[in-house]
């Protein structure tokens, strides 16, 4: 490896997918695999050449001087944020994730996962999702500093559809590995992907569809999503504006199912607040 490695993620942009991937190289080159979250006390002793860290969330706070280092080469990999708050609201609705299932005080000791389950309607659901855990997720995603020579700016879309892994081997090679180890990065990448072996028996993944969004949103929820994350697509480049909100049909309701819900500022209101952000912190990194 001419260079360490850090790979930096968001919660549903593929963090198990690229842990999973990552580790096994690391065991296969002889570099050390350190996992940010779990070390980030003692990262400066973890941190044995040539290494390759791996971070869930893409939070260096206190650490950010790492990404810096001559002899650092980053992956940071993102996702249509719009995406992201559907693959998150279905998972958070069914996943054993501990923080999920603890009763929050002064909330009628609720959890996180059964208040998110008691809405009447999707459209509730996924307001609800966007004004707490992920928003937090996209908030990282919009607040990290894109721009470094040293990083290659990965989107989940093309990492999912690249079956012939050409964009695979041009991160590969961003990244340092020579011929040889791109070899075995090759070889891992199509073992533990959704394309590859793994989407014979893997379970952990609802949908790993690109635009998802396409049809679930609605035009209410759009609304509603542009309200709380005004410019978060036009940063990273995946809408050049908002017309994008006038062109959502969204889905036809199911014949008996409660009707959307109008008014997505109000709504947003009375569904605010974020007291389930804190735990969302001590979450396990997930896909």
């Amino acid at each position: 490896m001419k260079s360490n490695v850090v790979i930096a993620t968001h919660h549903k942009t593929g963090t198990v997918w690229m842990a999973t991937v990552f580790k096994a190289i690391a065991e296969d080159l002889g570099a050390t695999y350190v996992d940010y979250w779990a070390e980030r006390e003692n990262l400066a002793e973890a941190l044995k050449p040539p290494f390759v860290l791996f971070n869930y969330d893409s939070d260096f706070r206190g650490h950010s001087d790492l990404l810096d280092r001559d002899d650092v080469r980053i992956l940071h990999l993102i996702r249509d944020p719009r995406d992201v708050l559907i693959s998150a609201m279905h998972y958070h609705c069914k996943s054993g994730e501990t923080w999920l299932h603890e009763p929050v005080p002064g909330y009628d000791n609720i959890t996180y996962q059964r208040r998110l389950n008691a809405f009447a309607t999707r459209h509730e659901q996924y307001v609800f999702e966007m004004e707490n855990s992920t928003f937090s997720t996209l908030r990282d995603m919009q607040q990290w500093r894109y721009g470094r020579a040293n990083c290659f700016e990965a989107r989940y879309e093309k990492l999912r559809l690249d079956t012939e892994m050409k964009y695979w081997s041009g991160v590969m090679n961003f990244l340092g590995f020579d011929a040889a180890e791109q070899q075995v990065c090759r070889r891992r990448f199509w073992q533990y992907s959704l394309f590859g072996n793994l989407g014979r028996s893997h379970k952990h993944v609802r949908s790993g569809d690109v635009a998802q969004w396409k049809r679930e949103f609605t035009p209410t929820l759009a609304a509603a999503f542009r309200w709380k994350f005004p410019r978060l697509l036009q940063s990273p480049g995946y809408e050049p504006d908002d017309r994008w909100v006038g062109r959502v049909k969204g889905p036809r309701p199911h014949p008996g199912s409660n009707p959307t819900p109008s008014g997505p500022v109000s709504l947003l209101k009375r569904i605010a607040g974020r007291p389930w952000e804190r735990l969302k912190a001590a979450a396990s990194p997930s896909a």
